[in-house]
């Protein structure tokens, strides 16, 4: 029979219809290894051999991982030493496997979704200021890892507040100045009380850390709080003094002083307690002066008894006189004011509140240690003597600068403000008319105020006085204000050579006290009278004094009356007249009353409220008559 050899296309082409015909026998053994090759090579994905092998399931291919990507990462930032937090990355292609790396260490990591991975960043992972790298990886097959974040460890911003601990009076104010180092961002956000920008009960800041106080007592803290990193701040102890208890407002007829917390009317009734003795002067001369508080001098035992005794009288003001004339006085050589002499006042201040006495604060001529005479040379001579202190711009400006020092020694010191009853800056103010400018007769002088007035022209000359006498009142008045907001502030005089002669040939000069001082910011006006001595009636003095018909502006204080024993030989006539003086005074609308002086001895030529077993003491005291204008 007729055979051809089958292609070996044809043998696989048979075999894989599965037809065709049996493979003659002769071909068996040599073509079934041309098939097993040809399919071996061809058709190995659908056969494993030969010879009547089983075939195996088709298989799909792995699943490829794509790549992931970061589109962000919260926070984005962190101060090293922070504690530990959990990182949130976004982006894409996120699977359950990921793993987010931290500076290619993986870190615990929790799959949210695709989008979204958290991560535990340890403490000690942002334990030092760095940069640290952020990317994900995915497991194989396939996958990759994220190109890198930045993630910034930055250091921690340390904040410091300058002062750390400070004192104010009610009202007052205190600058505070914050730093911040360790970053770039210095600005600090100021609380008191954890209260940003604070409120009225416990002060206000500012955003510049100006404190404001409230007009009570309190114990707040001021904080600068970093604006780089709110956990990091620095804070001060503030203490706010207790305000002044007495104040000052007009009626329908005449100014009264009051109590601000009863609102009741509060009659100032009290004594100079004065201690004399001899001081040495810059010169090396002795001078009969003020010692009260004099550095070595000062008898806090002596003070006690005396303030207890006022006490027990029912008085409720005391003066005393700040004295700067010498050594160991109120100022320092080394510059601005002696701490043992303040040391002394405060003293003094406590043992005053513990009697529920206020006292007021007399002064006059600058201190001649501790650097502010010196601050009136460039007016002189121009001005010179009481005019220098008053007149010119000089005599303001140191005054203003003593006064200021003054405040803040007691507020540093922790005196008890609320004892103060007020601040005399001039006990017994005048002018000088035989010293420049008021001695000329001609030019032109421009005064503190900036005013030029004519000398050749008496008119122009009262007037710079009258004017001069404001303008200084105002600028310490401010500046004792700026320091103590809720003090009252005043000046004392004693009588006017005119309209009523007194005081003949006496140089100096003070013309209608009160028009001028009503027109000014003093608080009160204390006037000096004393009987027979001064050869007034009480209704000359008032004339000379000019505040009739000012009554309603400010109220008047009898700041000093006392008795000559030249005038009275007997302590009981001197008794008598002193309280008749009192109770003529009263038709003048005086509001409080002062007796030169409790007890000293030093001045015999006086008789004191003590004297020859307290006669006086027991005519003028309220315990005994609770009513000054009646007998």
């Amino acid at each position: 029979m007729n055979t051809r050899t089958l292609s070996r296309k044809e043998i696989v082409s048979r075999i894989s219809a599965g037809g065709g015909g049996p493979i003659p026998s002769k071909w068996r053994s040599h073509e079934c290894r041309v098939v097993t090759l040809l399919l071996c090579t061809f058709t190995a994905e659908f056969f494993v051999g030969c010879g009547g092998g089983a075939s195996t399931p088709i298989q799909n291919p792995p699943i490829q991982n794509p790549s992931p990507t970061i589109a962000s990462v919260s926070p984005s930032s962190a101060f090293a030493g922070d504690a530990a937090f959990s990182l949130t990355v976004t982006g894409a292609n996120f699977v359950t496997s990921s793993t987010v790396q931290w500076n290619g260490s993986a870190r615990t990591t929790t799959f949210v979704s695709s989008t979204t991975l958290q991560s535990a960043i340890n403490a000690a992972d942002i334990a030092t200021a760095s940069t640290a790298t952020v990317t994900v990886s995915t497991a194989p097959p396939g996958g990759g890892t994220s190109g890198g974040v930045s993630f910034t460890i930055a250091a921690v911003p340390v904040v410091t507040i300058s002062p750390s601990s400070a004192i104010v009076a009610a009202g007052g104010q205190q600058q505070f100045q914050a730093s911040v180092t360790e970053t770039q961002n210095t600005a600090v956000t100021w609380q008191v009380n954890n209260i940003t920008g604070g409120s009225p009960m416990v002060g206000m800041i500012s955003s510049s850390g100006l404190y404001t106080a409230p007009s009570a007592a309190a114990n707040v803290t001021v904080s600068a709080v970093s604006q780089a990193d709110s956990n990091q701040s620095a804070s001060a102890n503030l203490a706010v003094r207790a305000p002044h208890p007495i104040g000052v407002r007009p009626t329908a007829t005449v100014a009264e002083f009051f109590d601000k917390t009863t609102g009741n009317v509060f009659v100032p009734r009290g004594n100079q307690y004065v201690r004399l003795a001899s001081l040495t002067q810059p010169d090396g001369s002795l001078l009969l002066a003020h010692s009260t508080f004099s550095v070595g001098l000062y008898d806090s035992g002596h003070a006690e008894s005396a303030l207890s005794t006022m006490a027990t009288g029912g008085y409720n003001i005391v003066t005393v006189t700040l004295q700067g004339c010498c050594q160991n006085t109120i100022g320092d050589p080394a510059g601005g004011l002696s701490s043992a002499f303040i040391a002394n006042v405060v003293d003094f201040l406590q043992r005053a509140k513990s009697h529920s006495l206020a006292v007021i604060f007399a002064s006059s001529w600058l201190p001649a240690y501790g650097g502010f005479s010196e601050m009136l040379g460039p007016c002189y001579p121009t001005f010179s003597d009481i005019n220098l202190s008053i007149l010119s711009s000089c005599g303001s400006k140191a005054a203003s600068a003593f006064f200021q020092d003054f405040v803040q020694a007691l507020v540093n010191a922790g005196a008890p403000m609320d004892a103060i009853f007020a601040y005399e800056i001039w006990d017994e103010l005048y002018f000088n008319n035989t010293q420049p400018p008021l001695n000329t007769t001609s030019g032109m002088i421009t005064a503190a105020n900036g005013q030029t007035y004519d000398m050749s022209s008496p008119t122009s000359q009262q007037q710079m006085m009258d004017d001069g006498l404001v303008y200084f009142a105002d600028q310490v008045r401010a500046a004792i204000l700026a320091l103590d907001p809720t003090a009252l502030v005043t000046i004392s005089f004693f009588q006017p050579q005119a309209p009523n002669p007194t005081r003949p040939l006496d140089p100096r000069i003070i013309n209608h006290v009160y028009p001028p001082i009503a027109n000014s910011t003093l608080d009160y006006v204390d006037l000096h009278l004393y009987p027979v001595v001064a050869g007034l009636t009480m209704d000359q003095y008032v004339q000379n004094f000019g505040f009739v018909g000012f009554q309603q502006q400010k109220p008047i204080l009898l700041g000093e009356f006392g008795a000559f024993q030249s005038a009275y030989p007997a302590v009981a006539d001197a008794a008598a007249g002193l309280r008749d003086w009192q109770i003529q005074s009263c038709a003048y609308n005086f509001k409080g009353w002062e007796l030169w002086t409790w007890d000293t001895d030093e001045q015999p030529e006086l008789w004191n409220a003590m004297s020859q077993g307290g006669v006086i003491n027991q005519a003028l005291s309220p315990a005994t008559r609770a009513n000054p204008c009646a007998p």
